[in-house]
């Protein structure tokens, strides 16, 4: 497997220098194979490289697995054009300079990647952030398309509810919320949750004292994995109350549901439910 990275980086080398060196910086010899590595789903960190990966190098020669690679890589590319015009039609008017900015860095992004020799890389300022955050383990446009589709999740989500009512949402949660580096998601998604817990409208997003209270009266005695569980079925709840069908959104909702558990049970003992069920009028 290191023979056959070396070959690779070789005429990456060539190709980058257009054959005029055999040799470039330390720093961009870096570059080029941690470029290499992603591209061919290689982990340098790994010992034991993946078997059928192996099997194809040995069957059809590195340079063509290489080139396999960079083909998808590229394919992968033209499709973030596609979920960032998505996101960008979809992102409801809740006033956001971090996400307005995220999404202006992420336009234009197939033309200023380079999948041929800095796959690995993210020509962009990715500020906003999700509710669930994309694995640092994952890298260049496997990383901008995973973020793009947890945001258009995010999005089509918020959709659903009253531009106003949000607002005045997250304006509870902070008076100058757009300013901030916040999620807009999260706050929404945990007061629906509560009022299928409390027994209210779930489009109306507001909690009165009695919903705190039978949300109060519902949690109590509960272990931490009955807390968790019955957040996902409030989740649940409120998925199937906005029509929420896509697979991938429901799961995302019930997480981001069963994350709430610890704090939940803190706000239980402080006997004050409004730091996860924001209150507000």
């Amino acid at each position: 497997m290191q023979f056959a990275l070396w070959q690779v980086l070789a005429k990456q080398v060539a190709l980058y220098t257009m054959g005029e060196s055999s040799s470039l910086p330390e720093y961009d010899a870096h570059r080029l194979l941690a470029s290499a590595c992603f591209v061919m789903g290689i982990d340098p960190d790994d010992p034991q490289p993946d078997a059928a990966l192996v099997r194809q190098i040995a069957d059809e020669g590195p340079e063509a697995v290489f080139e396999r690679a960079v083909a998808r890589v590229e394919r992968e590319a033209a499709r973030t054009e596609v979920l960032w015009r998505d996101v960008c039609l979809g992102t409801p008017l809740l006033e956001s300079i971090a996400l307005k900015d995220t999404l202006e860095s992420l336009r234009g992004f197939p033309s200023r990647y380079v999948p041929r020799f800095f796959a690995h890389e993210v020509p962009a300022d990715i500020d906003y952030p999700l509710a669930q955050p994309v694995p640092e383990s994952l890298q260049g446009v496997d990383y901008v398309n995973a973020y793009l589709e947890r945001l258009l999740i995010e999005n089509r989500f918020l959709q659903q509810f009253d531009v106003a009512r949000c607002r005045r949402l997250l304006r509870a949660v902070h008076p100058q919320y757009g300013e901030l580096i916040l999620n807009l998601f999260e706050p929404v998604a945990a007061n629906a949750v509560g009022c299928v817990l409390a027994g209210c409208d779930v489009r109306s997003l507001q909690l009165d004292e009695a919903g705190y209270a039978r949300i109060a009266e519902g949690f109590a005695g509960s272990a931490p994995h009955a807390l968790a569980r019955k957040l996902e079925d409030a989740a649940n709840a409120v998925c199937a109350e906005l029509a929420v069908d896509d697979g991938a959104a429901r799961a995302y909702v019930r997480r981001l549901a069963g994350q709430l558990a610890p704090r939940v049970a803190t706000a239980l003992r402080c006997r004050s439910l409004e730091g996860v069920f924001v209150r507000w009028s």
